[in-house]
């Protein structure tokens, strides 16, 4: 009744191969986990710069529309741009400073006898990356 059975020297050492087997098994099963969510947030992150940045630049040529439309007038654009909603800012003649939720929009205005210059920059509201710049020309007189 009492009797065990006992393992013989061949079958403790195949149970003991199939132990380190399977130790094996799952470190490699652990590692290609770790690198598949590596690449789904990498993949993540990118989505997310790529949307940024595709916004940016759509305020970006909101900026530079109404720069060419409105000839530069430095109070004009502000008020077009304020018109985006959520949006504080300050602008002088040679420059408009404009910050939404997301975004810093800065527009620096240069005159050039009679050529008006402008650089327009989009960075990250937090004070973080410049995502778009764009320069824009417009003559003055509204000759386009």
């Amino acid at each position: 009744m009492g009797l065990k059975p006992q393992l013989t020297v061949k079958e403790k050492s195949k149970s003991t191969l199939f132990l380190i087997e399977q130790i094996i098994v799952i470190a490699v099963f652990a590692i290609c986990a770790a690198i598949c969510v590596r690449i789904i947030v990498s993949a993540y992150l990118m989505t997310a710069d790529a949307v940024d940045t595709r916004n940016a630049l759509t305020l970006a040529e909101s900026a530079a529309e109404s720069f060419k439309a409105l000839d530069g007038d430095a109070a004009l654009i502000h008020a077009v741009l304020s018109e985006l909603g959520g949006v504080t800012g300050s602008f002088t003649p040679n420059e408009i400073s404009i910050v939404c939720e997301d975004f810093a929009l800065l527009v620096t205005i240069r005159d050039a006898s009679r050529v008006i210059f402008a650089d327009i920059t989009v960075s990250r509201a937090d004070g973080g990356d410049e995502l778009v710049t764009l320069t824009v020309a417009t003559r003055t007189g509204g000759a386009n």
